[in-house]
């Protein structure tokens, strides 16, 4: 009867959606973890130094405490003198590290998409490379001189090679149905190479970018070394002619920062650009 007649459930319906797990140490997670643990690692190292330069009655010119460290960096930005040295570093480290990803993106992809570009090339990037840059600064202090022009050459010299190795790298990785694609749709060799080549070998560049950042701040160290009357480098190498222990850690403990938050902006950087990593970075 068809007063009688109940609805049957379906068995062609569809399940119920269930929600997504969330990993433990997935990206979310892991990225809090990761901050706390840092976070955690950073402050017990240096009660630990505390501790042991107390316990242990350390010499302070042969190692500054933690506190005698920010005695000396509050001293130096009381007096502004800390402002100088850190604005100097800035820019020639900005100006250098801005013409060698430049240089070396260009260099690297076009090693990557035109082999004889390669061959007449690629022995120089090597043998340069392989050449201890350090070395070379002293030369180039006499050929440019002692102003900033000569500095931030110097730091172009030590971060571009990462970049541009890289860059090559990421090229001859890309997949070859990628140009075959677009032979086929009769694309250029301009069009090949903004749309192909530099998007295919991004997460390469930004590696040799990361790279290229602790390279051109150990640049800033050894361009001050040569008759600098500002900089980071400067600081530390006066520091260290004074016996000034605690200013040798402040520079130093300053570059390791720099490097810290550049990378990390890079990484940032990479995600917005390169969504297609998020997962795996």
């Amino acid at each position: 009867m068809a007063g009688d007649r109940t609805a049957a459930p379906s068995s062609a319906a569809a399940p119920a959606p269930t929600a997504r797990p969330r990993r433990l140490f997935g990206r979310r997670a892991g990225n809090r973890a990761g901050f706390w643990i840092g976070w955690i690692s950073i402050v017990g190292g240096i009660a630990l130094w505390q501790g042991a330069t107390v316990v242990f009655h350390v010499n302070p010119l042969v190692l500054a405490s933690p506190v005698q460290i920010g005695r000396a960096l509050g001293d130096l930005m009381s007096t502004g003198e800390l402002a100088g040295h850190v604005t100097t570093s800035l820019r020639q480290f900005g100006a250098g590290f801005a013409v060698a990803g430049v240089l070396g993106v260009v260099v690297g992809l076009l090693m990557g998409q035109f082999r004889y570009v390669r061959y007449a090339t690629e022995p120089w990037v090597l043998a340069l490379y392989a050449t201890p840059s350090i070395g070379l600064a002293p030369l180039f202090i006499i050929w440019l001189g002692f102003g900033f022009g000569a500095k931030a050459f110097i730091v172009v010299l030590m971060a571009f090679f990462p970049v541009a190795i890289n860059t090559l790298s990421g090229v001859e990785s890309l997949a070859r149905e990628w140009n075959d694609v677009a032979s086929s749709f009769k694309a250029g060799w301009l069009e090949r190479f903004l749309k192909v080549a530099l998007p295919g070998a991004l997460p390469f560049i930004f590696t040799g970018l990361r790279l290229a950042v602790g390279r051109g701040l150990v640049g800033i160290v050894v361009a001050d070394f040569f008759g600098a009357q500002k900089g980071l480098g400067f600081l530390i190498l006066q520091g260290a002619q004074q016996f000034r222990t605690a200013d040798v850690f402040v520079g130093t403990i300053l570059l390791a920062a720099l490097g810290v938050v550049l990378t990390t902006f890079l990484r940032f950087v990479e995600r917005m650009t390169c969504p297609w990593r998020t997962d795996a970075s």
